[in-house]
């Protein structure tokens, strides 16, 4: 699994640079911090490393993984696939999550569906999904709305990305138009089938 092997080079960097790797349970608060300092520092030495050496699909791979913060890994990794012109690298970074999302989104409508018949789009729009999810109950609208935006986020961010590196019209069109239908929550799970890029 990438995400053992790229965290196992970031203690074996750390212990040859004689850097703290371990805790214990009696670390005080600064020796927690100087040791996640370092494990930061680590990740950026073996991220450039492993750009460097092309090692593109493991990166991905811990990207997905969702054992690190986007702008850990996944960001600087788009912003090298933009910078260098890896359209098909930054498609198969970016469509899974937007995906994931997506049919996050569908299957909780699915649900909603089903107990009520109808889905009261107006009222998920109006969601505040902060709110929503800092409190403690659960709704199907609030997880509608919770998804929704998490699929239009990835989307946004991935627009950016594609207007950036110059990617095909028609193919830009097409994450446009999803952007579109995950807005107004008419997206069908068939219009996924053009994301599922694998390199």
């Amino acid at each position: 699994m990438s995400y053992t092997k790229f965290s196992k080079e970031v203690t074996k960097w750390l212990k040859d640079n004689g850097l703290p790797c371990y805790g214990t349970a009696n670390d005080s608060p600064e020796e927690t911090k100087a040791r996640l300092d370092a494990w930061m520092r680590g990740i950026k030495e073996m991220l450039r490393q492993w750009i460097t050496e092309k090692r593109y699909r493991e990166l991905i791979s811990c990207a997905h993984g969702g054992w690190y913060q986007d702008d850990v890994i996944f960001e600087p990794l788009a912003e090298h696939f933009v910078a260098n012109h890896l359209f098909d690298e930054l498609r198969f970074l970016c469509e899974r999550g937007i995906r994931f999302s997506a049919e996050d989104m569908l299957s909780t409508i699915q649900s909603e569906k089903e107990e009520h018949g109808s889905l009261d789009i107006e009222t998920i729009r109006n969601i505040d999904v902060p709110s929503y999810v800092a409190g403690r109950s659960y709704s199907h609208l609030g997880e509608i709305a919770k998804y929704r935006k998490r699929a239009l986020d990835q989307i946004i961010r991935y627009i950016g990305y594609l207007e950036q590196i110059h990617a095909p019209a028609e193919y830009l069109e097409q994450v446009k138009f999803l952007q579109k239908i995950v807005a107004d929550l008419t997206i069908k799970a068939k219009d996924l089938k053009p994301f599922r890029f694998r390199l």
